[in-house]
C-alpha cells in the first residue's frame, strides 16, 4: 500500500505545501511508515522531511503543529490515521459456529 496526499495550505504552513507519503516496508521491515515532506509553494523544493512509524504518532502530531496551524495539523493527522494505521479489528465468537468481525471506530478527540 503506497499512498500520497498533498495539502496546498499556503501562508498558514511553513513553505506552503505538506505532502504525506505512506509506504510499507520502505524503512522498517514489516511496518507502515509515513514520510512528511514540507515543500516550498513556488519552487516545490523540499524544505524539510521526517519519517514516522506507528509508535511515533505523538511526535508526528507535534511536528505537524510546528509546521502549520492546529486545524491543518489535525486534518493531516486524521488522513494519516485513516490510511496508514487503519482501525483495529475486533473478532468475537458468538457461541455458535459463527465468528463476527467488527471494525472498532477510532475515537479522535481534539484537545
Amino acid at each position: 500500500m503506497n499512498k500520497t496526499k498533498t495539502w496546498k495550505i499556503g501562508e498558514c504552513c511553513t513553505g506552503g505545501i505538506i505532502q504525506a507519503k505512506i509506504s510499507e516496508n520502505a524503512y522498517f521491515p514489516g511496518s507502515t511508515t509515513v514520510k512528511i515532506l514540507i515543500k516550498d509553494w513556488k519552487t516545490k523544493e523540499i524544505l524539510d522531511s521526517q519519517v514516522f512509524g506507528r509508535i511515533h504518532e505523538s511526535r508526528l502530531l507535534s511536528y505537524l503543529h510546528d509546521m502549520t496551524t492546529s486545524f491543518h495539523a489535525s486534518n493531516v493527522m486524521e488522513w494519516v490515521k485513516e490510511n496508514a494505521w487503519p482501525h483495529r479489528v475486533l473478532v468475537a465468537f458468538d457461541g455458535g459456529d459463527n465468528w463476527k468481525t467488527q471494525v472498532e471506530p477510532r475515537t479522535w478527540s481534539r484537545s
